[in-house]
């Protein structure tokens, strides 16, 4: 694993069925193009996503990630996707929201802003961060 802090840069969902693909565009740095490609067809067009299938997909684009969510750790060196429980009056029931997160910042694909973590929790404070998965792309 690289001791190097990463960048990251975020890329903005534009469609209704692009979220996931802009999430890992803005973990990885890769076009939504070459992520849309090696896209399972089951997760295709936006449907299907798991939680399982976050690293499913960094795999297939050569990276490496934890093996599952763990318990999240603001001080993770790595880019990370956030699995965060959202309230009951938002009507998501069941689902959980996938947001990016690295070096202290949170990013948002759908409104395409960003935040300190910190701020982040201000702004959303009936949501709560469940879990991490680190995605890294290994320098060995």
């Amino acid at each position: 694993m690289s001791a190097q802090p990463y960048e990251i840069e975020l890329v903005a969902s534009e469609t209704d069925t692009d979220y996931y693909e802009a999430l890992l565009a803005t973990i990885t740095g890769l076009p939504k193009a070459e992520i849309r490609e090696k896209l399972p067809q089951d997760l295709s067009g936006g449907g299907g996503w798991r939680g399982s299938s976050f690293p499913q997909v960094a795999r297939l684009l050569g990276y490496n990630t934890t093996p599952r969510f763990v318990k999240f750790d603001p001080a993770t060196p790595w880019p990370c996707i956030l699995r965060v429980q959202v309230p009951e009056h938002w009507g998501w029931k069941g689902k959980w929201w996938a947001l990016g997160y690295n070096q202290g910042r949170v990013y948002d694909v759908a409104s395409g802003d960003h935040y300190s973590f910190k701020n982040w929790q201000l702004a959303y404070a009936d949501c709560r961060v469940t879990s991490m998965l680190q995605i890294w792309i290994s320098d060995l």
